[in-house]
């Protein structure tokens, strides 16, 4: 555990404002939904790095190694060499969770 800023940081998925507030948790579709976002700001900057990936999805290398691993066996991710370069399914995920969390966030369901 950390405090930092008021901020009571219980571990790199969750985060508490108060001792009265709501726990929020990144869901897994969350999780997938950052990591190919990240990757693919990365590889548009031509700076590829997956260490960098999991630091900007806040998660321990070792849990973005079984993130990662799981996204290459549903193939949204393809692995060659050092790189890591997304799908066409990647792609279409990344879009389709844009739009379903878009209409939920109109429909008042998500904060």
């Amino acid at each position: 555990m950390d405090n930092r800023g008021g901020f009571l940081i219980v571990s790199t998925e969750t985060l508490i404002v108060s001792s009265n507030a709501k726990v929020l948790k990144r869901s897994r579709f969350k999780i997938y939904y950052d990591i190919l976002r990240f990757l693919c700001e990365e590889k548009s900057n031509d700076k590829q790095s997956i260490t960098r990936v999991a630091h900007e999805a806040n998660l321990p290398y070792d849990r973005f190694r079984n993130y990662l691993d799981k996204l290459i066996q549903l193939g949204m991710i393809s692995h060659a060499s050092r790189d890591f370069v997304l799908t066409k399914k990647g792609l279409e995920y990344i879009e389709e969770f844009k739009r379903i969390s878009d209409f939920l966030s109109r429909a008042g369901l998500l904060p």
